[in-house]
């Protein structure tokens, strides 16, 4: 891997949530930008650049956390993505298994331990 800092992409519709994961993504030296729901992160990901690793919530309004992540995974092959989830009506665990079949390089459950979110986007990276 190269020097240069991973851009990740977080997506959430909860601002406190996402704002918190930017910032905390922002002081383990990342670049990092946000999106509010899977449309908005259409948009910012045609426009590029690319980021390296996107990390998304499952559960939001518009087009939510499984449909964007088999877009990514359909249009953008090589961008990593971590799914999250605090889970809504049923288990998290279903949507967080469903996201891994559609695609996603890992899962984890809200609320997120922000270290453990930085080492897994650490070692997702080091992955081909």
């Amino acid at each position: 891997m190269t020097d240069k800092k991973l851009r990740i992409l977080v997506i959430d519709d909860e601002q406190l949530i996402r704002e918190t994961i930017c910032e905390n993504l922002i002081a383990c030296g990342f670049d990092v930008t946000s999106a509010v729901e899977g449309d908005d992160a259409a948009r910012q990901m045609a426009q590029g650049p690319l980021p390296d690793i996107v990390v998304t919530d499952i559960i939001m309004p518009r087009r939510e956390g499984l449909q964007t992540i088999t877009a990514i995974r359909k249009n953008y092959p090589t961008v990593k993505i971590i799914a999250i989830s605090g889970g809504g009506r049923t288990k998290t665990s279903d949507f967080l298994a469903t996201a891994l079949d559609l695609g996603a390089n890992a899962v984890l459950e809200k609320p997120l331990d922000m270290d453990e979110l930085e080492r897994l986007i650490t070692s997702i990276a080091r992955k081909k």
